[in-house]
């Protein structure tokens, strides 16, 4: 028996191990065999960890992909310079322009506030990811309901625009990077929930809209969009940058080149790796591993059918070997960065903004962001704070709704409890401070029911004797005192949050 016949043999745990003991001529050998061998016969899934494998009989198709940057604004460079690394990365491993679509506001490479006009980075110094992007929905396009249309192929509510025309044999990947809030995630103006994404992805495994499907998001608390709510039978698999109640982590926010931070680290991650390695061999599981090792500030997760990723990384990202294969130097490894919460970012950036510029206007404008933020914060916090006290007696339950944390379990309550509480209450595009607490929203669901927390028009009752914007502009007028009685001193306005 030959050492490459007695690899069967072996057991998962033991044959990587195994594998790199051969020298390289027997590893070509070994690789040479299985591709032979498996011309009609599929090799078991250890084999399929580590080497690429050929289809079975009927197993072609093509593969498509769909990119979502689902945020706007200057402070959220990161999301729009992911998705163009995201299309440079696909374009060169193969994957045809016409097979990719994608969703991007487009504000920021031709931004004011951009001293690179035209031009993105995804790392400090590093290429242009923006050049020849195709954007196919743009501004106000990039919506939910646009999203939706173009993953289940649905032309009659796309305005014209390209969806995917995909077929049981296909191979979709989608990749999306934004805001995100427990079983939510953010467009510019609108959420999607955890319930009409599950649905819809159902609803494209019912109609045999693909082979399979892999799904990497990119937000804060993105694990409660797929955990215990995504079955293990529809042939998807996700990986999502943190679990289901810690924030994601942008990376390179401190840089030389005066920009907000550059990438998310979970995304910059994943796509290094498929920048630096050959897809057609490296599995999913081999990238899971490798990204949820790097990115050491939140914990990435994967859901569905883990089956799937035993795959190779260029079934979904492109097979094409690249010839040159972009290695990034070790001092640009985003773990050793300066790397803030994604929550945190627009402030941590304006207060070090703060400390570079030394005229008062130019103070005096960023700490008043600085000063909306926080009262943004108060305000949000004020608002969670009664509307438990509405709803619950117990000084322990009302303790509780804060502290756990806790899948969707009902996701419609989930949904018609968040939609109510945007339309009465305040819209979360137009206040996303108050993101952090839409985990309160879930557990209220789970103890009370979508009954109790929306008969007789409770919430929005609540919601109208709370009056948000009235709170919000109270809060204005008395930071417009501080700020004046500094104007009047002539020193610039303090950025600590005075609460």
């Amino acid at each position: 028996m030959t050492r490459c016949e007695a690899v069967t043999l072996i057991n998962r745990n033991q044959i990587m191990e195994w594998f790199q003991s051969f020298l390289p001529e027997e590893q070509n050998e070994c690789l040479d065999g299985i591709r032979q061998e498996t011309a009609v016969l599929r090799p078991s899934r250890p084999y399929r960890k580590f080497f690429r494998v050929a289809s079975e009989p009927g197993d072609e198709g093509e593969t498509y992909a769909v990119l979502v940057a689902g945020s706007n604004g200057w402070y959220n460079y990161r999301h729009q310079a992911d998705v163009g690394h995201a299309y440079q990365t696909l374009i060169a491993h193969g994957i045809p322009a016409e097979n990719i679509i994608t969703m991007m506001y487009d504000d920021v490479a031709h931004s004011e506030n951009n001293p690179y006009k035209g031009k993105l980075y995804n790392r400090p110094h590093g290429k242009d990811v923006y050049k020849g992007i195709k954007i196919d929905y743009k501004g106000d396009d990039v919506t939910p309901h646009n999203f939706l249309k173009v993953i289940t192929g649905n032309e009659t509510s796309a305005h014209k625009k390209p969806v995917l025309k995909t077929t049981s044999k296909d191979r979709i990947f989608i990749y999306f990077t934004d805001h995100g809030a427990v079983g939510l995630v953010s467009f510019p103006n609108e959420i999607l929930t955890v319930s009409k994404l599950i649905r819809t992805l159902e609803s494209m495994h019912k109609d045999k809209k693909y082979s399979q499907l892999v799904f990497y998001l990119e937000a804060c608390e993105s694990g409660s969009m797929f955990e215990s709510v995504l079955r293990n039978d529809l042939d998807i698999y996700a990986i999502t940058a943190a679990n289901n109640h810690e924030s994601s982590w942008g990376t390179y926010c401190e840089n030389d080149m005066k920009l907000p931070c550059l990438g998310d680290l979970f995304s910059v991650n994943w796509l290094d790796d498929s920048d630096s390695e050959d897809l057609a061999s490296e599995t999913l599981e081999y990238q899971y591993e490798l990204v949820k090792k790097k990115t050491n500030l939140s914990h990435v997760m994967h859901y569905g059918d883990l089956s799937i990723a035993s795959e190779v990384v260029g079934l979904f990202q492109g097979e094409k070997t690249l010839e040159h294969r972009l290695r990034r130097p070790k001092s640009l490894d985003p773990s050793r960065a300066v790397n803030w919460p994604s929550r945190d970012i627009e402030l941590n950036h304006l207060k070090s903004q703060y400390s570079r510029v030394n005229g008062v206007y130019e103070k005096s404008k960023i700490a008043r962001r600085v000063q909306q933020i926080y009262r943004n914060r108060r305000v949000s916090k004020e608002l969670f704070h009664e509307l438990v006290d509405f709803y619950i007696d117990s000084p322990d339950t009302r303790r509780r709704m804060f502290q756990n944390r806790r899948s969707v379990l009902d996701m419609d309550c989930h949904h018609n409890v968040v939609h109510q509480f945007e339309a009465s209450c305040l819209r979360f595009a137009e206040v996303p401070e108050s993101m952090k607490y839409v985990n309160v929203l879930n557990n209220l669901c789970i103890e009370l029911g979508q009954e109790e927390i929306l008969g007789n028009r409770k919430l929005s009752l609540f919601c109208r004797d709370f009056d948000v914007d009235a709170a919000l502009m109270n809060r204005r007028n008395k930071d417009l005192v501080v700020e004046e009685d500094d104007d009047d001193e002539g020193e610039s306005p303090e950025l600590e949050d005075d609460e």
